[in-house]
């Protein structure tokens, strides 16, 4: 469950700063296409990115080891009654599940009126009368429930008499760009987003400005065919109208104000500069996500073949080793210069055994792909802590109650070693709660990464309180 939250917060992170560049950057740009295709992929990007796991060369040659904060345990609290009535945070479990009960009914609610609207939308053409005479892409239908909007190839026209026939048939022009774009699709699909990630405002934000890009891009196509005067004139004409149905483009929205302004920059001279600098935005934020999956293994492993260079001796500095001496050089005393009564052979010397060293213990870690588990789970855990622990008789009869936080190794066949208290609070609280740890030894699933059994520190907080 902890993994899942923090994918939850990095993903909202990224798209954070996906919306933050948007806002300051994009969002004023003229040529609307970079904006929506920017709106389109950037919370593709925050759901991806957090799950990038690459090995790049850049980040493992010069950046340090990972060191990560140990992993800690919930806080168990001891109290001085016997210990079936000690508090198990089994609340966690708990919490969680209504989480997800809570998501579930939302996004289900969200899914529901998204279809609810489109059956409306088929009932709407139905009932709709076909106007006749248009040679266009689109099918062209006469309503009188609904301002004029436009879905995917139907474009819905409400009665539109206060209107000259030059601004209706702009109106309609403005309608069939919509159905060109294809932008009853991005509609779609950001409604499906926001139905899924509902609990992030950014989503929402995201939405609405995608919305606008829409409205800008049409705006452009009408004031090809017509002059831009003429049309904002429309633009204002129009801006007090409401909406219908939301799922659809509505010609009468209130950003009539901001699609003016958007109007008045047409013509301005722009370059790629401000898009461009999305590419590097997305790098680092791939860099810095992918960085976290750094550890100290893959150090190690990388700086294996330099060290080898400098440790194995190299062929032309091996030391040389000393001639045999010639025959004018000292006499050596064999079995034939000895008398055989004289001669005692000489017991050929044994090597000395060479003292084998013992294995460099690994490192334990303090973050990996697979956390140890406790048999049963985290709720076991915390019923077996309940079931052994004693508040200690001189610890309460002093009146003594506080944290005490403890730190431990799970090797890789499940015991526990390294047992540390961090922080204390008596001699006889330290000492319960190292026995407690030491009684769960050998009762961990061990921790797990890149497919292979390491050893993983952690930390538990037990907390002694005096509960009347």
């Amino acid at each position: 469950m902890e993994a899942t939250y923090n994918y939850i917060l990095q993903s909202g992170l990224c798209l954070l700063l996906f919306y933050v560049f948007y806002m300051l950057v994009l969002r004023t740009f003229p040529r609307t296409g970079f904006s929506r295709l920017y709106l389109l992929l950037v919370p593709l990007l925050a759901i991806v990115i957090p799950l990038i796991e690459l090995p790049i060369a850049a980040v493992q040659h010069y950046l340090p080891a990972v060191v990560l904060p140990e992993f800690v345990l919930p806080e168990v609290i001891v109290t001085a009654h016997p210990p079936q009535q000690t508090i198990v945070p089994e609340s966690i479990f708990r919490l969680s599940f209504m989480l997800t009960i809570v998501y579930a009914t939302v996004a289900a609610v969200l899914l529901i009126r998204l279809g609810r609207q489109l059956l409306e939308l088929r009932q709407l053409a139905k009932d709709a009368t076909i106007i006749q005479g248009h040679n266009t892409e689109a099918t062209i239908l006469q309503t009188e429930k609904h301002a004029t909007f436009a879905f995917l190839n139907y474009i819905f026209l409400n009665q539109q008499t206060h209107l000259s026939e030059l601004e209706q048939k702009q109106v309609l022009a403005h309608e069939l760009a919509h159905v060109r774009l294809g932008h009853s699709y991005d509609v779609l699909y950001y409604e499906v987003l926001t139905a899924l990630l509902w609990f992030n405002p950014l989503v929402w934000l995201l939405k609405a400005e995608l919305r606008d890009v829409h409205e800008y891009q049409a705006d452009a196509a009408v004031t090809t065919e017509y002059q831009p005067d003429v049309y904002t004139s429309l633009l204002a004409k129009e801006a007090l109208y409401r909406t219908g149905i939301p799922v659809g483009h509505h010609f009468y929205k209130p950003q009539v104000f901001k699609r003016l302004r958007m109007l008045q920059k047409r013509n301005e001279q722009t370059t790629l500069v401000r898009p461009l600098l999305a590419v590097p935005l997305l790098l680092l934020m791939v860099f810095f996500f992918s960085a976290k999956d750094v550890t100290a293994d893959m150090v190690e492993r990388l700086a294996k073949p330099v060290a080898k260079q400098f440790t194995e001796p190299s062929p032309a500095t091996t030391t040389p080793q000393p001639e045999p001496e010639t025959a004018t050089g000292p006499l050596v005393a064999t079995p034939e210069t000895i008398a055989p009564e004289r001669y005692i052979p000489k017991p050929a010397e044994k090597p000395a055994p060479e003292k084998s060293q013992p294995p460099a213990k690994q490192e334990p870690y303090s973050y990996v792909e697979q956390m140890p588990s406790f048999e049963g789970g985290e709720v076991e855990m915390h019923k077996f802590i309940a079931r052994s622990i004693r508040y200690p008789q001189t610890t309460k009869e002093a009146g003594l109650e506080g944290l005490v936080v403890a730190s431990f190794v799970i090797e890789t066949d499940g015991s526990l070693s390294d047992i540390t208290i961090l922080k204390g609070l008596d001699e006889a609280a330290d000492q319960e709660t190292r026995r407690v740890i030491e009684s769960m030894s050998g009762k961990w699933q061990p921790g797990m990464q890149n497919g292979q059994v390491v050893p993983v520190r952690y930390t538990i907080p037990m907390r002694f309180a005096l509960i009347n």
